[in-house]
Parts: C-alpha cells; structure tokens; sequence
C-alpha cells in the first residue's frame, strides 16, 4: 500500500471521528421508544441494531448498550470505503466484522451470528453497500433467526434550528415560509402545532 494512502487511513478516521463528536456536542437530541431496547439490555438478551447505510453518520449515538457495559458488534464491507468506516468506529468502542453482499458475506454472516449466540448486540446496515437504497437484504433477518434475537430498527431524522421564537422579529432580510424546529435532530415526528408555518 502506497504510503499516501496508509497516511490517509490512519488521518482520515481521526478526523471522522472527531467530526461526529462535534456534530454530536452541538445537537439538541431527543428519542422516542427507548424503553423497547432499556428492556432488553435490562434482562440481558444480544439484539440486532439496524439501520439504513445513509443514517450511518451519527448512528454510533443510537447505541444505548454503553451504559450497561455492553460492546457493538458491526459489520462493515471490505471494500476500502468499509475500511475508513470500520477504523472510524473502532474509535469509538465498537468491535468490526469484516464482510458485505459482495465480499465475504458468508464468513461475516456467521461471525455476527456467533456474536448474537454469545450474548453480544450487533449491527446491520440493512440496505447493503449497493443498495437497492431503503430495500432490506435478507442477512440481518437471517442472523436474527439463527442468533435467537430481536431485531430493532433504529432511525433519525434531523431539522433546522430555530432562529427565533413564534412572533418574535428576525433581523435577517431572508422569511422562510417553511416551519422551523427548535432541535437540529429528532427522534420523533414534530407536533401538529410545532409543523404550523407562522409569520
């Protein structure tokens, strides 16, 4: 491996990782059905975290499994994208697997299923690194047949801070008729009242 590109997979997770720290510090976050996955880390049983490839970036802060002393297995492609995403991720605690549909997917797939039969929590990017986007594959069901556990899907969805509150005047020139949220990352659905567009 030129030497360019080694400096470059050991530079670029750092600044990744770092990133998504800051990304994190400065959003308001809120959550909704966390109750589901407290109850199975309560009573000790491995699950299945899944989630789109798209809603990767701040998906390491989904994971609730830290605060019980619990580890994330993920499993991540071959591929050279896979392995910035996998060196990122280690950064924060979490275990790879190496394996995707194209690459390795059989010895991946079986390695995750181990993991769940052990009693750890894994990951899945459930749409596969070449897609079709937002359609499931079959492997995460497939482990969490084998592994005797529970899939839960996990999302986010993100909004635009809001400036100003309702009735107060902005300075700036710019008057966006689209209604504006108070949290740059939400869990949940905004409000009937929180959707109005006001002036």
């Amino acid at each position: 491996m030129p030497l360019s590109e080694r400096f470059s997979l050991w530079l670029g997770p750092i600044l990744a990782s770092g990133l998504i720290r800051t990304l994190r510090w400065m959003l308001r976050w809120s959550s909704v059905n966390e109750s589901a996955v407290l109850a199975l880390l309560r009573a000790n049983r491995p699950y299945g975290h899944v989630f789109y490839h798209d809603q990767l970036l701040m998906m390491t802060y989904s994971y609730l499994g830290r605060t019980h002393g619990r580890r994330l297995v993920v499993l991540s492609s071959r591929h050279r994208d896979g392995e910035y995403v996998s060196r990122t991720l280690e950064r924060f605690g979490h275990r790879m697997v190496r394996g995707s549909t194209g690459r390795g997917g059989v010895a991946g797939l079986k390695e995750m299923i181990r993991h769940l039969q052990e009693g750890r929590d894994v990951a899945f990017a459930t749409d596969g690194p070449r897609g079709p986007r937002h359609r499931v594959q079959m492997g995460a069901i497939e482990a969490a047949r084998l592994g005797r556990a529970p899939l839960v899907p996990v999302a986010f969805a993100a909004s635009k801070k809001k400036l100003c509150g309702p009735g107060t005047p902005s300075r700036s020139r710019f008057r966006s008729r689209r209604p504006s949220s108070s949290t740059l990352i939400r869990w949940r659905s905004r409000s009937r009242r929180a959707a109005r567009s006001w002036r």
